[in-house]
């Protein structure tokens, strides 16, 4: 069952952001709060929100109707009685929450799920007493919540895997990026980020640096935008001080707020940002600052994940997602090095007689997860807030995942996904201009291969190999999809080889595998011209196997039909069709025929060389088998990369900017 029916309890500034987030969604929104005045605020807290997104040109004044068109508000709980999800965003009392749950007990039906944005009470305490705690769930949402795209979910002991599974298939829809989280403490993020701004505090307090000093510090080691006294002043200083209370009084002492925090929260003042006063005539030490900074967040996330609260690679995409960081508080550690990450950690734990937290050497993130369910094995790329890009890492992750599930006498057929808005968005473009930098074009060569042999023992499983594609398939991306035995989309699904637009040629059997599935004359129209495709087209291509609703849990995809692999699909029609024999060289005659008049532009975009070798690269393959077509398109990867035009094309991407093309 879709969850189309939302409540929200507590019209503050997280519930009227909650509220608003699925509003926006489309969906069917009761915000609540016994106060008609805070009804209105919060009301009125949304309107400001969404008039400023209408001045940044986000949203018109007719999505706006639509949105409050959404939007119901009142007083009465008993409104909440058709509800299929509620969240509790009231303010942070422990019986008034678990009062509150009892009274929705008896309004909501059986079905209904009741989610706490709760930031300091276990869902566990929460849920004790109600007649149905397995559909209590933790739902914590960060400022802005209908801005910030993170939410952890936090099971508690008795929350059913069912509810947690709607939730988080629920959330993906909803455009969040969710990552769960064991019912402890602070749960991930708050549990190093808190201490983190507490440390800040801490440093100025002992005359380690002045306040100005303490941010630029932290903004330089952490490539931030704005140091830990900006951001409380940003989202409160009370609460930085709340929140480092209620940690300490669940795991200790480290986690107390500094004297000086607890001082100017009395004040009740902001930092003064721009002070370059240094405290007990001490003076400014960027050693001491940026190491007990990093020990904060990279102790603590250690320590986190160590107890099992989370993973590493969760812990950084909440980092990422909910803090904004570029980089997560592991993807740092191994930046540093683990065994100097540790030595610093052990030094400045010390005196808080803290354990050292155990961290691997060498530390894998895991950005390629996998699990069963049932009888399908299912592989994860879970690096959302980067659109799932293949680098040396991920593909090495991605064989050792799939090895494992294909020596899994529990699984019967295996099925990659993508968590987020792609499947996978196409290779890590940094890597390639970092490597054409160095002029080392051997490392492109040798992932490019490797890429290609995972891809085959893909295609060559005995095992059914299944692609469910739900956002950008772009480039590598795709080529992996076609590596597989079938393709299954949602209505989001998005098509592409864009690669001939920034500079090179489909390499991980883009010009190979393509053809052989749909024919010369599509493969060449997605190669040449980089289009996207949506699911319904790629339905008529053949390019996909089947579509199916938005949601669907990749664990319950169901039986699959005859693969279409193999089969060039017979014309039908399509203005496509006149790329059969296009050979990549652009002039005016080329134009002058009508059927490539409505394609120019597109085609002028692209690099000159790039596209004519990919046209080449089609033409030439079709002659041989896969495997010695796949070597084909192997035997010019050094050379295309060696191309002024790769080099522009690819930075282009890093740098934003419209690429140019001399041919050469």
């Amino acid at each position: 069952m879709q969850l189309k029916k939302i409540g929200v309890v507590g019209a503050g500034t997280m519930g009227s952001a909650i509220a608003q987030h699925f509003s926006m969604k489309g969906l069917a929104v009761t915000l609540v709060d016994v106060n008609p005045a805070g009804l209105e605020r919060g009301m009125s807290s949304i309107r400001k929100t969404l008039d400023e997104a209408k001045r940044r040109s986000i949203v018109t004044e007719e999505e706006i109707g639509r949105i409050f068109g959404c939007l119901t508000a009142t007083t009465k709980l008993s409104d909440l009685a058709g509800c299929q999800l509620i969240v509790e965003a009231v303010f942070e009392d422990l019986q008034v929450k678990k009062n509150l749950f009892k009274d929705l007990e008896k309004i909501v039906a059986r079905e209904c799920i009741l989610a706490s944005n709760t930031s300091s009470f276990l869902v566990t305490d929460i849920a004790d007493g109600l007649k149905d705690p397995s559909r209590v769930i933790g739902v914590h949402y960060f400022y802005h919540a209908a801005k910030n795209k993170l939410v952890e979910l936090i099971p508690g002991e008795k929350t059913s895997p069912e509810c947690l599974e709607r939730l988080w298939n629920f959330y993906g829809s909803c455009g969040k990026i969710a990552i769960v989280v064991k019912d402890a403490p602070g749960f991930a993020v708050n549990r190093f980020f808190v201490p983190w701004l507490n440390e800040a505090t801490r440093l100025y307090e002992e005359g380690r640096g002045s306040i100005a000093f303490i941010d630029e510090v932290a903004r330089e080691t952490f490539q931030i935008g704005m140091g830990p006294f900006a951001l409380m002043n940003a989202t409160g200083v009370p609460i930085a001080m709340h929140a480092a209370l209620g940690l300490a009084d669940k795991i200790g002492k480290f986690y107390s707020p500094s004297e000086i925090l607890k001082h100017q929260v009395g004040l009740k003042k902001d930092w003064p940002l721009d002070d370059q006063t240094v405290l007990k005539g001490g003076s400014d030490d960027a050693r001491q600052v940026r190491e007990r900074l990093l020990v904060a967040a990279l102790g603590v996330a250690a320590e986190l994940v160590s107890e099992g609260v989370t993973d590493a690679a969760a812990a950084d995409l909440g980092a990422r997602v909910g803090l904004r960081w570029p980089k997560g508080p592991f993807e740092m550690m191994k930046e540093i090095g683990v065994s100097e990450t540790r030595a610093m950690i052990a030094k400045y734990f010390k005196p808080w007689d803290l354990k050292v937290p155990q961290i691997s050497d060498p530390l894998e993130i895991e950005f390629v997860k996998s699990r069963v369910a049932g009888s399908d094995g299912i592989i994860t790329f879970s690096m959302p807030d980067r659109m799932n890009p293949l680098c040396e890492e991920v593909m090495s992750q991605l064989e050792n995942r799939f090895d494992a599930l294909e020596r899994d006498s529990r699984v019967e057929r295996i099925i990659l996904t993508g968590q987020g808005k792609a499947f996978v968005a196409g290779a890590d473009i940094k890597f390639f201009v970092d490597a054409i930098d160095r002029k080392d074009f051997e490392r492109i060569h040798r992932f490019t291969a490797f890429g290609q042999s995972v891809l085959n023992k893909i295609s060559a499983s005995v095992k059914p190999t299944i692609a469910y594609l739900e956002g950008l398939t772009l480039g590598g991306g795709l080529e992996l999809a076609l590596a597989c035995r079938y393709r299954i989309a949602t209505p989001k699904a998005l098509f592409a080889f864009p690669e001939t637009g920034i500079g090179i040629y489909p390499g991980l059997g883009g010009t190979q595998r393509t053809p052989r599935l749909i024919g010369k004359r599509l493969a060449k129209f997605m190669i040449a011209t980089g289009q996207m495709v949506d699911a319904q087209t790629a339905f008529k291509y053949g390019l996909v196997d089947r579509l199916v609703d938005a949601g669907v849990d990749a664990g319950k995809l169901g039986p699959i039909d005859k693969p279409q692999q193999g089969k060039a699909m017979p014309s039908g029609g399509f203005a496509e069709d006149v790329f059969a024999g296009f050979d990549g060289k652009l002039s005016a005659e080329l134009f002058a025929q009508e059927g490539f008049k409505k394609f120019e532009k597109a085609l002028r975009r692209k690099a000159p060389l790039a596209l004519a070798k990919a046209m080449e690269l089609v033409d030439q393959g079709m002659a041989l088998s896969l495997h010695e077509g796949l070597a084909l398109e192997l035997k010019y990867l050094s050379w295309i990369f060696q191309t002024q035009d790769a080099r522009a094309g690819l930075s282009s991407i890093v740098n934003k900017t419209r690429p140019e093309f001399c041919g050469k």
